[in-house]
């Protein structure tokens, strides 16, 4: 690879030189430019590249300004390209002046993007200073496997879940050709990966790839990664640099949205910057919003090329055209950095005489099944989920030092075995051994002398003359004085080993002599030799310290979706547009039973893909229909008989009681509503009680019981008990307060389900959700006449264009408001005047908001108030009062400011915007529509995202910029297709005329 430098240099004033030289930083050609041309680019990029996803034509367009602006009127480009024809190009672009910002990615020589070539030109940007004044590759290539440490972070309530799992699973299949050497940290938390690279030493790690969101915060590049319990940790690049300990690792990729972008049109540096500021050698980031899709197909090429043995530029040169080539939507986001060096080739081809090979990936195939020896656990590429239950065993196996054992216990099917083969392949440092099933002191013996080399100590355990525990403690002594990795031993299906005493499990007498003898040869030598038991039951250990006991419950949410994913059956049904609309309903009803059948249990889930997958869409509802009224097959996969017989009438009760919660709830509100705390640590230790990661706990649908006849009293106990708990004490979750509107529902309760109703009712829409509002409001309005469902229902209502219905509404809820609640009239008041207004009765509005003002006013609403002002300037401006309009606008701008409210303020500036554009004040109304489009995507107002970029690309395509409109509009159109907008009709006619002027 050759590199090519271009390099800017302050001449004096408003005047810069750009400097561009070859492998000779003082052999160089230069142009001066003026720095308003780099603002232009900036601005230029600001407006039409970063604003949505770009179409192919549009990004070739950027690239070929782009490329003109950098070829100059001497075409120095074209020609050093001609000379280096035949030969790799890397184009180093210095940071400086902002540089960084443009998107060089796509530039396009006019037959088509660089990073196409072959050889390709690959943009690099470089972060030159005066010490650095060029750029020069380094290749110290190592003769073995690519080793890559690999995080991915996930915390707690930070959405959207990315499908980390996948990542994994597809750098794995892509270098299964050579092998990689792929360590994972699983914690997602600084402190621990900063405890991996302490344990494996500097030098070892070739890259380190980190996988998560990235933002900005308080005008800083932050990547989110997880605290020690899994709250989100807003880390800086300084934090990362020092947690991997220079000199950093060669590359380093931090694959999160916006990693690669500056900030402040390019004035604040982007993540990747930053880490170059801190001693990383080379970096790699995402320069916008980036596909969960695309950064893992990037991943996989990526290392796939670096595993070959290709240096990094090829390696990125490959990843850009394998992106493209899958039609990628974000592969030109891709952005590469570096500071002095570039590393070239991290390793050498596995053809190299000497080259050590990676370990073995995966233990998944010690899983065996004893009698089919087909292996019983996923592989590591398709696992999926589990995370917070293996964070907590692997915190617990390497740095408690008084947890000796971990024991994963639950009903069958739940992935016992599966999370005990994660846990094993997350940790290389011991030497790691499988069985399944009956343990007795001779079978330990034979297992473990086939784990020892030295013959002196296999003799000595085999000793028959001394006891087991001793000569494990000898043994485990000598195996340290040798320096040998300590065990970590792995009793499968240990269910086998336990026997039913009482309404419980009790170890057989030789599995307890087994774990016996192995705890106290552990605990008086204080190695680090750690056990991992599987089991359906949990049992009294009550001689034995150090058990860690990890129930599992069924799989919801982000995992759920993941593991159906990966299900063909299972998997969301395609919406091309020549799939009916009825075959798409067909498919989502059928799947929606099969997930209701299997409960969260993923090899209930199994089984049922595996069951309707050969069949047509036509009878795989019938097969369905056919295990719900019999679900003996089912139960028979995931209980034992045994344990269903040994069931005692009292627990039964209590877990029928329990089936009136569908979510899992706090051990304390099902404890209240079941009557049953004295059962709850028998019912969790049987497997009979899920367990979540928060501790909440969950009766499985699998389990042969039945409501209560007489369940409206559970209900009504359930529903105040919850609303208490969830939505009176804690912010509650979306799922959490439709689980106590359901509740209150059944109970007949109407005060919580009308509070619950509206309040859900006002959250959708203010989140575009209306259909789903509606479809709640109706359901709730059925049950209460109350004034506060009455108005949620109308503003939902009457954006779907029902005014008659919503209009109703809207006067019951008035005839209801009571006198002291004034706050709710005032936004009765205030939202039945914008159906007026709708309709074209303007007085009647108008009087209407201001009977609403008066009320605001008098309660010291200010954010109310502002909404008042801000609809009466819409009704002015309509009658062409344009500065009325206007002082109106500016008033409630001022109140949305001082309280910080900047969805209010995104509309005040979005209207203002539109007057200034009626009254041909373009600049003026660009830049408020710029500035209110920001605050829209910052809080996630799509709908009202999606009005301001309809007008910036009307306005763009008045001022003859077709191609700088059609992003715009295509983004528009998009979100509102999305919404069912009726207004999405127009502004595809609009994107319709823009894309035929531009053919």
């Amino acid at each position: 690879m050759r590199i090519l430098h271009f390099d800017l240099k302050e001449i004096s004033g408003d005047a810069v030189e750009l400097r561009s030289f070859g492998d000779n930083p003082n052999a160089y050609d230069s142009r001066s430019l003026a720095l308003g041309d780099i603002a232009t680019l900036i601005r230029q990029a600001e407006e039409g590249y970063y604003v949505s996803a770009r179409l192919q034509a549009d990004l070739a367009t950027t690239g070929r300004q782009l490329f003109r602006w950098l070829d100059g009127s001497d075409r120095w480009l074209v020609q050093k390209l001609k000379e280096l024809s035949g030969e790799g190009v890397v184009l180093a672009i210095a940071v400086a002046g902002r540089l960084a910002h443009l998107p060089w990615e796509v530039l396009h020589d006019g037959a088509q993007f660089l990073v196409q070539r072959l050889p390709a030109v690959v943009p690099l940007r470089w972060a030159a200073s005066d010490q650095v004044t060029e750029l020069t590759i380094e290749s110290q290539p190592q003769n073995r496997a690519l080793n890559l440490l690999f995080m991915a972070t996930s915390p707690e309530s930070v959405t959207p879940v990315l499908d980390y799992e996948q990542e994994e699973a597809q750098i794995l299949r892509a270098a299964a050709r050579t092998g990689i050497g792929l360590t994972v940290e699983e914690s997602g938390c600084l402190e621990e990966l900063g405890y991996l690279v302490d344990r494996q030493g500097q030098g070892f790690f070739d890259g380190v790839h980190l996988t998560g969101h990235a933002t900005f915060r308080e005008g800083q590049p932050r990547f989110i990664t997880e605290t020690a319990t899994g709250e989100a940790y807003y880390a800086s690049a300084r934090e990362i640099a020092s947690t991997l300990q220079p000199p950093l690792p060669p590359l380093v990729f931090l694959s999160g949205c916006r990693t690669g972008q500056a900030a402040e049109q390019g004035a604040v540096p982007s993540m990747a910057e930053a880490l170059l500021q801190h001693g990383a050698t080379a970096v790699l980031g995402w320069g916008q919003n980036v596909l969960d899709t695309d950064a893992t197909a990037a991943a996989a090429a990526l290392y796939e090329a670096l595993a070959r043995g290709k240096s990094l530029a090829d390696a990125v040169a490959l990843t850009y055209q394998a992106l493209i080539k899958q039609e990628a939507r974000d592969w030109h986001l891709l952005r590469l950095y570096a500071a002095k060096t570039l590393p070239g080739a991290l390793v050498k081809p596995a053809s190299t005489p000497g080259w050590k090979s990676a370990p073995k990936p995966s233990m998944a195939t010690e899983f065996l099944d004893p009698l089919t020896r087909q292996i019983r656990v996923p592989t590591r590429e398709s696992f999926v989920g589990r995370r917070r239950p293996l964070q907590r065993c692997l915190r617990s196996l390497t740095t408690d030092p008084e947890t000796i054992a971990v024991l994963i216990h639950g009903m069958g099917g739940l992935g016992k075995s599966s999370v005990a083969a994660r846990l094993c392949d997350r940790l290389p440092q011991f030497q790691r051994r499988v069985w399944q099933g009956r343990i007795d002191p001779a079978k330990l013996v034979n297992e473990l002398t086939k784990m020892l080399d030295d013959r002196s100590l296999r003799q000595r355990l085999q000793d028959p003359e001394e006891e087991l525990p001793f000569r494990l403690r000898g043994v485990f002594q000598q195996l340290a004085e040798q320096g040998e990795k300590p065990f970590l031993l792995v009793l499968d299906d240990f269910e086998q080993n336990l026997e039913a005493e009482g309404t419980g499990y009790i170890l057989k007498p030789p599995a307890a002599a087994v774990l016996n003898a192995l705890f106290w040869a552990i605990q008086e030598t204080d190695l680090r030799h750690r056990l991992i038991l599987t089991s359906r039951y949990d049992f009294d250990i009550a001689p034995l310290q150090g058990m860690m006991r990890q129930p599992l419950d069924g799989l919801q949410g982000a995992d759920l979706q993941k593991k159906c994913d990966r299900l063909s059956a299972l998997q969301p049904p395609p919406r091309q547009s020549d799939t009916a609309a009825a075959e798409i309903e067909l498919i989502l009803s059928w799947q929606a039973q099969a997930k209701l059948l299997a409960d969260g249990n993923p090899r209930l889930l199994e089984t049922l893909n595996d069951r309707v997958q050969p069949q047509p869409q036509t009878d795989r509802a019938a097969t369905l229909d056919q295990l719900a009224a019999d679900p003996t097959e089912l139960r028979q996969q995931v209980l034992e008989a045994r344990l269903l017989q040994q069931i005692p009438d009292d627990l039964r009760i209590v877990l029928s009681r329990g089936l009136v919660f569908e979510l899992p709830v706090p051990p304390a509100a099902f404890a209240s509503v079941t009557a049953g705390e004295e059962w709850i640590d028998r019912a969790i230790a049987l497997g009979l009680l899920e367990v979540s990661p928060d501790q909440t706990l969950r009766v499985p649908r699998i389990l042969p019981l039945h409501l209560p006849q007489e369940a409206e009293p559970l209900y009504a106990a359930a529903a105040q008990t919850l609303y208490e708990c969830w939505w009176q004490g804690i912010n509650a979750t979306e799922i959490q307060a439709l689980e106590v509107h359901r509740l209150a529902m059944l109970a007949k309760n109407e005060a919580i389900a009308a509070e619950l109703g509206s309040e859900l009712g006002h959250r959708w829409y203010n989140q575009s959700r209306f259909r789903d509002a509606v479809a709640l409001g109706e359901k709730t309005v059925a049950l209460t006449a109350d004034y506060r469902i009455h108005h949620s229902l109308a503003r939902s209502q009457a954006t779907l264009g029902a005014v008659v219905s919503a209009l109703e509404n809207y006067q019951k809820a008035l005839a209801t408001c009571p006198e002291e609640d004034q706050q709710q009239k005032a936004a009765i008041l205030h939202n039945s005047a914008g159906i007026y207004a709708q309709q074209g009765q303007v007085n009647e509005a108008i009087e209407l908001y201001q009977q609403s003002l008066a009320l605001l006013e008098s309660i010291g609403d200010v954010k109310g108030k502002a909404a008042s002002l801000h609809c009466m300037a819409i009704l002015y401006a309509q009658q062409g009062q344009v500065n009325e309009a206007i002082a109106l606008y500016q008033q409630s701008l001022a109140l949305y400011e001082s309280i910080g409210n900047v969805q209010g303020k995104a509309a005040s500036l979005h209207q203002m915007a539109v007057i200034y554009a009626q009254q041909g004040q373009m600049e003026d109304a660009i830049a408020l529509f710029q500035e209110s489009l920001e605050i829209e995507e910052k809080i996630g107002n799509v709908q009202g995202k999606a009005m301001t970029l309809w007008w910036l690309g009307g306005l763009a395509n008045q001022q003859g910029n077709p191609s700088l409109a059609l992003p715009y509009l295509q983004e528009a159109f998009e979100i509102l297709q999305h919404l069912r907008s009726p207004k999405a009709a127009q502004v595809e006619a609009l994107l319709q005329a823009v894309q035929q002027q531009l053919e």
